[in-house]
């Protein structure tokens, strides 16, 4: 004998849209919220690495007893004399303390440009630490900022008279 047994197997079509209507409902609510996410995180990367280019200007500086400078650079070989510092950079030991890679100073680091959707600006062309670690050439202040940017977004990078590196975040300008 068979049982006649009525089982169900599967959703009914009203399930399934309330289903769909609900995960369409929380992706909606968390695609921009990730999307907002990954381009934060992508603003703290450049940072760090800009930072890591400061830093390592600082320490080979004490390391070396002399002269370390950082300036912007278009080509990853010289100095471009730019202030804007999104077409890269380049760590030199700058032997003759002028700010400029020439024919005496040694290359230490280069960086290529920053992705397109930042830009980097400063109102100086180089940063140079001493052999004590500190920055004769003066305070300095570089502004990152990620295109579109909305409220306090941007990054300021400041690096003080006694060479220290720090981060603050500020309003998109």
């Amino acid at each position: 004998m068979h049982a006649n047994s009525k089982s169900q197997r599967g959703f009914s079509l009203l399930e399934l849209m309330f289903t769909v209507t609900v995960v369409a409902i929380l992706l909606g609510l968390a695609v921009p919220n990730f999307m907002e996410t990954i381009r934060n995180n992508r603003l703290i990367a450049q940072n760090n690495e800009f930072i890591g280019g400061l830093n390592l200007a600082r320490s080979e500086a004490l390391k070396l007893s002399g002269s370390v400078s950082m300036c912007a650079s278009a080509d990853e070989l010289t100095c471009s004399g730019s202030t804007d510092w999104t077409t890269g950079w380049i760590v030199f030991a700058d032997l003759n303390n002028n700010g400029t890679f020439d024919g005496t100073d040694t290359l230490l680091r280069s960086q290529g440009p920053a992705p397109p959707q930042f830009t980097i600006n400063a109102t100086r062309s180089f940063v140079r630490f001493a052999g004590t670690g500190m920055a004769p050439s003066g305070i300095e202040n570089f502004e990152l900022v990620r295109t579109g940017c909305t409220g306090p977004k941007a990054r300021r990078i400041n690096v003080s008279v006694v060479g220290r590196v720090s981060t603050t975040t500020v309003d998109c300008p």
